[in-house]
């Protein structure tokens, strides 16, 4: 348990294909080819895979956004850890059934590292470290100037050369020259890219509080901080949410809509065959998100959801957050499903995405194993209550 596998830390899409196909391979008793969830409006095809034959099931996703490439390396670290820990994988296997969904948003993960890998790709671990603190300190120079009311030259702009070129998708590339001129920007965004290739934020794009949250954005305008020269009222890098629940150009989160419904309603077939557990994986912040609209919520509900994240906090000492508007995909989840814990992780204590947690590549790692063991003492927690 107190060991890294993945060695490799901003890997290409193709390489997470790659990295997938190898495991279907040379683990075909352990890691299955589970479901497809859906295809992307750029045609790129969402899978899900399992390990286990659990009666009690668990959902973990990353890559929601697709700069915050953490969590689809902390997914395909923690399926490697199952993998190839024997007596780990003993011991859960047959209590759970683990699901995956190791990138729900393909495009914005294509477009963010297809640009850190044209900076990153050569560079030594140490090199990758003062490449990676660089960029930290202009993210947060950017936000110190961006309290004060400043919308000046952000300096993360310049700290990652981008280039829509470096895109390997065409029909992508297309859309997102298109994107960029609407709202007035340069190149120099592609690296920070959340949304998918048509400029929607899933997160954003919630059944909750829909409507909330596009009056939110009309009074906002323009992103926070850093961010407060990027629109969030019309297709954009980050943040807009589209124009419905469900907007057609969201097929990852319709998708993701039905797939946890069916392994939600496995729960009609028996007793025993349950989903207990959701994690979606997010990337800065060291913070849990786990507090449920208490204008929806049961007390059962209420009592599971905290259980999740103070055991989740005991192991990685992350601060539980109750915002006051709650509007993401998850908050749907939270008061949905009864019985079901469904938690959002920030990953990462330290800012910056894409790659602020690279500036200290052991402090990282660290962070990455108290996460694994806080994910499944999370799961055991949930579980003996249920």
């Amino acid at each position: 348990m107190n060991k890294i596998y993945l060695n490799e830390y901003i890997l290409s899409y193709n390489k997470v294909q790659n990295l997938i196909c190898y495991l279907e391979n040379n683990f075909r008793d352990k890691f299955k080819f589970d479901d497809v969830v859906c295809k992307t409006s750029f045609d790129y095809q969402i899978n899900s895979y399992k390990i286990g034959t659990g009666r009690k099931h668990i959902i973990i996703f990353g890559g929601t956004h697709g700069c915050e490439i953490i969590t689809v390396y902390f997914v395909l670290e923690f399926i490697l850890t199952l993998l190839l820990n024997d007596k780990l994988y003993n011991e859960y296997a047959n209590k759970y059934t683990f699901h995956f969904i190791p990138i729900l948003n393909p495009e914005g993960y294509t477009i963010s590292t297809s640009n850190l890998l044209a900076n990153t790709s050569k560079l030594s671990i140490e090199e990758l470290e003062k490449f990676a603190t660089n960029y930290l300190q202009c993210y947060e120079q950017d936000d110190y100037l961006a309290l004060q009311g400043k919308k000046l030259d952000k300096r993360y702009k310049k700290a990652i050369q981008a280039s829509i070129e470096n895109i390997p998708d065409i029909d992508i590339q297309r859309s997102v020259k298109k994107i960029l001129k609407s709202c007035k920007l340069d190149e120099s965004v592609l690296p920070i890219w959340s949304a998918n290739g048509l400029g929607i934020d899933l997160n954003s794009n919630s059944i909750h509080k829909f409507k909330e949250i596009k009056k939110l954005r009309k009074l906002q305008k323009v992103g926070k901080l850093r961010y407060n020269d990027i629109p969030v009222t019309k297709p954009s890098p980050l943040s807009y949410p589209g124009s419905c629940t469900f907007d057609k150009r969201v097929p990852e989160n319709v998708g993701l809509y039905k797939y946890i419904k069916k392994i939600y309603s496995l729960k009609d077939t028996s007793e025993d065959e349950k989903l207990t557990s959701i994690f979606s994986y997010h990337s800065t912040g060291g913070e849990i998100y786990g507090f449920c609209d208490l204008a929806y919520a049961n007390k059962k509900q209420i009592e599971i959801q905290s259980a999740g994240m103070l055991e989740y906090e005991k192991y990685t000492g992350y601060s539980k957050i109750n915002e006051k508007l709650k509007y993401g995909v998850m908050d749907f989840y939270r008061v949905a499903l009864d019985n079901v814990c469904s938690l959002t992780i920030e990953l990462s204590k330290v800012n910056a995405n894409p790659i602020g947690f690279l500036s200290n590549i052991d402090n990282f790692k660290e962070e990455i194993l108290n996460n694994k063991k806080a994910l499944l003492k999370t799961i055991d927690k949930v579980s003996n209550i249920l």
